[in-house]
């Protein structure tokens, strides 16, 4: 992309103060390279406009602000900058010529949205969000960084709060929008599952009446969505009257196999990823893809193509123990899926367990029914302010050793001191406590003690 600030200003109303050429934006001075605009974004701790001097330094060549600043880059003066940032999105959305797919939902959004573009990518070019950039900035910057030859873009959204999917689906205009499942995240800021469905489901507020809704009719919650003026296509488990399902799953080993039943026939699948709750993701891909208008054949070489996103139940072999880190985020949903996980490997059972954030005042509650999902797992390491609950419920499973710790470190201690050849260990926890690194310090311990 290359464009004149004379240009972008009128494009976002703003006033262009001195002149130049933009390549792309950036919202991190650290981040910033020739060619940048850097977005002055304020936040409640910090304000972007002291940045400027750091972006420059860095290589930015100009800046989008909200006051005059004592610089010698070329500015575009706006009176919100993230509001310039996502009009100037909604504006170079309109000028491609591609399909927008968009993924929402309580667990599943990033595993899904890898899957879709590696389908759609055996057919298409196709650009997906990068990393977890699915927020009122990073999906404004995934439509940017779109280039004129793609002809698909996968977006994920995220959210906390209402209006807030409206906002980014106005933004994105979806040609389809896949809803993945209704969980508990957030339920803090949302009060009930009700109110997550009903803020995950402002993802058509943007999309044309003639886009296509794709549903997990598994979820209870999903399955009464009915009043939508975009086409429904709902697929879950040995369910024929789902225009997509799949049937005769097994688990294997290593990764899961199934034939999904599509308007086009049936296909075939292995996948080389564990989890049942990765039928249901990569069933969406196939929906996707049978909707964009691909065939079964190039719809199965994309789903073997898919790639692990980091710290997502990505599974792995050190020294002599079989870790599965998925560390990014939690919620009993996904906690239940990881669990799962654990539970299909051949070994002893570890669990790592961290606090899962956000779920409001039944949170007690809700870390005591992981707890108790942990039937048949021989060690519980729980750490941060609900240990005492994760090991509640672990206690109605029989768990018989259950370790309490404060701290991620202190999980790391314990865990050296309990690990040995053979064991499969879950690191699980929502991002702000840190799981990776009980992974770190755990394998860097080269006096770990064998019992």
């Amino acid at each position: 992309m290359k464009i004149r600030l004379s240009e972008f200003a009128r494009i976002v109303g703003g006033e262009c103060l001195g002149d130049g050429e933009l390549t792309d934006f950036c919202i991190d001075s650290r981040k910033a390279k020739a060619g940048d605009m850097f977005v002055c974004l304020k936040g409640a701790r910090v304000d972007g406009h002291d940045y400027i001097p750091k972006a420059a330094q860095n290589g930015a060549t100009s800046a989008l602000v909200e006051r005059k600043m004592p610089t010698d880059l070329p500015c575009v003066l706006v009176p919100d900058t993230l509001k310039a940032l996502q009009d100037f999105a909604a504006w170079y959305r309109n000028q491609l010529d591609l399909k927008v797919i968009a993924v929402t939902g309580s667990v599943g959004k990033t595993t899904t949205k890898e899957f879709i573009a590696a389908v759609l990518s055996r057919a298409f070019p196709t650009y997906k969000t990068q990393g977890n950039m699915n927020s009122e900035t990073g999906l404004p910057l995934t439509l940017i960084h779109t280039e004129p030859e793609h002809r698909a873009v996968v977006t994920e959204m995220g959210m906390c709060g209402f209006g807030e999917i409206s906002e980014l689906s106005l933004i994105a205009r979806p040609d389809i929008g896949v809803l993945t499942n209704i969980g508990v995240c957030h339920i803090e800021y949302l009060g009930s599952r009700e109110g997550i469905l009903k803020a995950k489901c402002e993802i058509v507020d943007g999309m044309s009446d003639d886009g296509v809704l794709i549903l997990n009719g598994d979820d209870p919650l999903l399955a009464t969505v009915s009043d939508t003026k975009q086409r429904r296509v709902r697929y879950g488990l040995n369910s024929p009257e789902y225009e997509y399902y799949a049937y005769n799953v097994a688990v294997l080993s290593e990764g899961v196999c199934f034939t999904a039943k599509t308007p086009l026939g049936d296909l075939d699948v292995n996948l080389a990823i564990d989890g049942i709750h990765n039928v249901y993701n990569s069933l969406a891909a196939i929906a996707v893809g049978v909707e964009c208008g691909m065939d079964l054949k190039s719809i199965g070489e994309g789903l073997l193509c898919m790639e692990k996103a980091p710290m997502r139940q990505n599974v792995r072999k050190e020294k002599g123990m079989t870790l599965i880190e998925d560390c990014y985020n939690a919620s009993p949903t996904s906690m239940k899926a990881s669990i799962d996980v654990l539970k299909g490997k051949s070994g002893r059972k570890i669990a790592v367990l961290g606090d899962m954030l956000e779920l409001g005042e039944n949170s007690a509650e809700y870390h005591r029914s992981v707890g108790e999902m942990l039937e048949g797992v021989s060690v519980l390491i729980a750490y941060g302010d609900y240990a005492s609950a994760y090991l509640e419920g672990a206690s109605k499973a029989g768990v018989l050793q259950r370790i309490p710790c404060r701290t991620a470190e202190d999980a790391a201690v314990n865990l050296n001191l309990v690990a040995r050849e053979g064991d499969v260990i879950l690191f699980k926890a929502s991002r702000g406590m840190h799981a990776e690194t009980v992974i770190e310090s755990f394998l860097n311990d080269t006096n770990r003690e064998e019992v």
